[in-house]
């Protein structure tokens, strides 16, 4: 019988180049290691014996990433995940590779043992082996070092940013009021200066001397806005307004009365993520730098004797959500959070609705949205909409159908002839039939007769079962979608009761429903006194996927097609 030819194996070059955010020095560079890649590739590699394809390389980039940051470094996910058995993976050094111990050397198990791919350090020809507990030992001091030179490498820069501190020195970033000098020194080296820019000095001035005369945090912000004043960062990142929290800060930095303070927050990586921490006080460096001063002591000492008076009122603090849309509603016009405020109704009744936060916190210059619904009738709206239109029994319906399909595909794929399978089981059990009549006379040799009879024995066995599965095929399917339709309709009646409970209830079910979240847009409604009002009209796109079942008929976890997203849309209608 002609068989295909079967092409060999070509194992893929995968190369891992990573940058971190303070290495400057060229051999770390990207394209540097890029290069020391090829060069080892079409050298040493092929010396050795290993080819791989430069041309069809494929590269694996986490430029601006810390050592021991495994969760968000994308390019290593990425390569972890795509790596075939045989692939070759090839990286400057293990340094490159990973900086915490541990992280780096269930890394390296998950590539070279669990995925059983090639790693080599094109620095020292090192190919990394994973195989028994020697090696797994000396991975992991290669990760200590690595992790100690990091720790290492940060505890001197922290002691330098210190060390500039004390002299005056800018240790930072650009701080709002301040432009950045650079200044040589006689030796010809040269460091960062901040000097007092004066069109920004005037601002903070002007925010002191508001909230001294009895402006709060919010009408400061919304004048700025009025007045068409760039906030800080404005065009670099956040919304280019003011905001009370913004206020707030400059009123509370005491770089403005000339003492330049650092160290109020360590960052330490925890659960593999950077996080702030508020530093131990005895930590904190103060400096006196008088040519700094925008504000004089009187008025420093003054304003923090409002804020502390004033207290809630004058400073922007959060609360839990107390509302089910909170959280996931933004200001289709702006883009500023939703939130609960107070407004009236008819008859002039106070109640507590839905409205702008960015309108309300900065001004109509900002956003021109002044529209306040009671928060009943948006939950309501919203509620009613989904359980009428979105929630039905026509989605219990889809959803059975869609596991319908996927049960059938799956079975297709797996199909079996059970002609064929009746025809083998009748010859085996013949032949079965007749090595039992050779052992009963004792003919040839009884071991030999023995195991053909056990090996048939088996063959049998596994026929059987599957000539049951194959009959028992469609009665399986119809139990299995009366068993899904049964959840699917339990769950539906779980998430509609959600929605009219509690707003911690119907809260859980917004966020699942709406990952994106959704939009309320400006409409207006006529009642029925003929007279029209504005209210909020709400725009999302629901999954309904998360709403199906929290089992899997098919056996194929995670490969089910999920429902298309719906777009809806609800507004009150009173």
């Amino acid at each position: 019988m002609n068989r295909a030819a079967v092409s060999p194996f070509v194992p893929t070059l995968r190369l891992y180049l990573r940058r971190s955010k303070g290495d400057e020095h060229q051999q770390f560079s990207l394209d540097v290691q890029r290069e020391g890649c090829h060069g080892f590739v079409i050298g040493e590699l092929a010396r050795r014996g290993v080819t791989v394809p430069w041309i069809d390389r494929v590269e694996y980039v986490d430029d601006d990433r810390a050592g021991d940051d495994f969760i968000g470094r994308d390019g290593l996910k990425r390569l972890l995940q795509e790596v075939r058995k045989g692939d070759v993976v090839v990286c400057r050094d293990h340094f490159r590779f990973g900086r915490d111990a541990l992280e780096f050397t269930l890394a390296v198990k998950e590539l070279v043992r669990e995925r059983g791919a090639r790693l080599f350090y094109y620095v020292n020809g090192q190919e990394v082996e994973f195989q028994n507990a020697i090696d797994a030992a000396m991975t992991f001091i290669q990760g200590v070092g690595g992790q100690m030179e990091l720790e290492a490498n940060r505890s001197r820069t922290r002691e330098a940013l210190r060390s500039r501190v004390r002299a005056g020195r800018i240790a930072g970033g650009r701080c709002y009021g301040y432009a950045l000098q650079r200044v040589a020194e006689a030796g010809g080296r040269s460091y960062t200066v901040a000097v007092v820019e004066e069109k920004e000095a005037a601002i903070v001035r002007r925010i002191f001397a508001e909230l001294m005369k009895g402006n709060g945090l919010k009408r400061i912000a919304v004048r700025l806005n009025d007045d068409r004043i760039p906030s800080p960062a404005a065009g670099r990142r956040g919304s280019g307004s003011w905001a009370p929290s913004c206020v707030r800060a400059i009123l509370r930095n005491e770089r403005y009365r000339g003492v330049y303070v650092h160290g109020l927050v360590n960052r330490v990586r925890k659960g593999g993520k950077r996080k702030a921490f508020r530093a131990d006080p005895a930590q904190v460096i103060a400096v006196d730098v008088p040519e700094w001063r925008i504000i004089d002591e009187a008025t420093w000492f003054a304003t923090r004797e409002l804020l502390k008076t004033r207290g809630a009122q004058a400073i922007a603090t959060g609360r839990a959500a107390r509302y089910a849309l909170s959280g996931i509603v933004r200001c289709g016009h702006c883009g500023g959070a939703i939130g609960a405020m107070p407004t009236k109704v008819s008859g002039g009744v106070r109640v507590t609705g839905y409205g702008c936060r960015w309108h309300m916190n900065r001004g109509a210059s900002v956003c021109p949205l002044a529209i306040r619904q009671p928060i009943e009738e948006v939950e309501l709206a919203l509620a009613t909409y989904l359980r009428e239109r979105i929630l039905t029994a026509d989605f219990v319906g889809e959803v059975v159908a869609a596991i319908k399909t996927e049960i059938d595909e799956q079975l297709k794929q797996h199909a079996v002839d059970t002609t064929e399978i009746e025809s083998e089981l009748t010859t085996l059990r013949a032949e079965l039939k007749n090595l039992s009549r050779a052992v009963a006379i004792g003919g040839g040799e009884i071991a030999e007769l023995v195991a053909e009879m056990q090996s048939r024995n088996e063959r049998i066995r596994r026929l059987e079962g599957n000539l049951e599965v194959a009959r028992r095929s469609p009665a399986m399917v119809a139990e299995l979608c009366a068993s899904a339709e049964a959840r699917a309709r339990a769950k539906l009646d779980e998430v509609r009761d959600a929605l009219l409970s509690d707003a911690d209830g119907a809260r859980e079910v917004y966020r699942a429903m709406f990952p994106d979240g959704v939009a309320f847009y400006p409409a207006e409604v006529r009642g029925a006194s003929g007279r029209t009002r504005r209210v909020w009209r709400i725009k999302g796109r629901a999954r309904l996927d998360r709403f199906t079942l929290n089992c899997d008929p098919t056996g194929s976890r995670g490969k089910m097609n999920p429902l298309p997203a719906i777009r809806i849309v609800a507004s009150y209608a009173g």
